[in-house]
């Protein structure tokens, strides 16, 4: 595969094939091979990015990877004119006279999205909600009619026809997320969008064993108690698949057993578990019924 640096190398890692997973590929690959830009949109820790990171990897062509900023605006997608060059001539052809010239012009540089468009690569627009609307403007011009629309320069170029192999995943969070923008219909009309959820219990297990190495027994307890929680509790309390991925890990690493250790596996899973929750305010009666459920859910299995 051509890949830009490592990122091929880090999409892969961790990464496990299920029928969901294939589901989604198989669908998501048919929608960029037609042309159509996928867009990934879901919560947090559902696993957006690598599943975009995974799918730019099975197009087989080099990518670049934008994270999407509210400080963004089109110098930094596009590119901008960044210092300046100074040329001087010295004309000595009269050997009396001596004719100085001094010419400044400034320098273009192409951003990701200008380069990924004009080299026919694979853009993944991370997070693109977290840009404000009016800088993903540019955007609507490029999906529409394969055109970027450039600052007039000294060559009065101001277009770009679009690479017919440029392809675009873009990945974000829901609306109602903290440094959120709502995206323009303009531009959600022009890509498909898949909405992510948490992964089934087969792939929920097959991602814990494959990023900590635990045994299948292990993984399923695991996950069992994650899944249980995010479904009883409020959504203020949303473990994804990386608290299990930590509990794990935790457990792993210090050689922590289930059967001589229950109090102090209970207390792991409720740090962690109540470490990963929303930004929305928590209260102190909040906090202590979930710790109530997770006892009941404890003592439960």
């Amino acid at each position: 595969m051509k890949l830009d640096g490592e990122q091929g190398i880090k999409a892969e890692q961790g990464f496990v094939e299920t029928d969901y997973i294939h589901d989604l590929t198989d669908r998501s690959l048919m929608y960029l091979k037609a042309g159509y830009p996928v867009h990934f949109r879901g919560p947090a820790g559902t696993g957006k990015t690598t599943l975009a990171l995974y799918l730019a990897n099975l197009l087989d062509q080099p990518f670049q990877i934008i994270f999407g900023n509210e400080e963004f605006d089109r110098k930094d997608l596009l590119g901008g004119y960044f210092g300046l060059n100074r040329e001087v001539v010295h004309d000595n052809f009269i050997h009396s006279v001596t004719k100085r010239k001094e010419k400044y012009s400034e320098n273009w540089v192409d951003g990701k999205l200008l380069d990924a468009c004009e080299r026919g690569l694979t853009l993944i627009y991370d997070e693109f909600t977290r840009s404000r609307a009016e800088t993903n403007n540019i955007l609507l011009s490029i999906l529409e009619e394969g055109v970027v629309e450039l600052p007039l320069n000294e060559d009065s170029v101001n277009s770009v026809k679009v690479n017919p192999n440029f392809r675009v995943i873009f990945t974000s969070n829901p609306d109602e997320y903290s440094g959120v923008y709502k995206a323009q219909d303009a531009l959600k009309s022009r890509m498909i969008t898949m909405e992510l959820g948490f992964p089934d219990f087969e792939t929920e297990i097959e991602i814990i064993k494959k990023n900590t190495g635990i045994s299948t027994e292990l993984a399923e307890y695991i996950a069992k108690i994650v899944r249980y929680f995010r479904n009883k509790t409020t959504e203020k309390f949303n473990p994804t698949i990386r608290s299990s991925i930590m509990v794990a890990q935790i457990l792993e690493e210090n050689n922590v057993s289930f059967a001589k250790d229950k109090e102090l596996v209970k207390k792991i899973f409720t740090d962690v578990l109540l470490s990963e929750s929303s930004n929305l305010r928590i209260s102190n009666q909040e906090t202590e019924e979930a710790k109530k459920l997770l006892k009941k859910l404890f003592n439960k299995l």
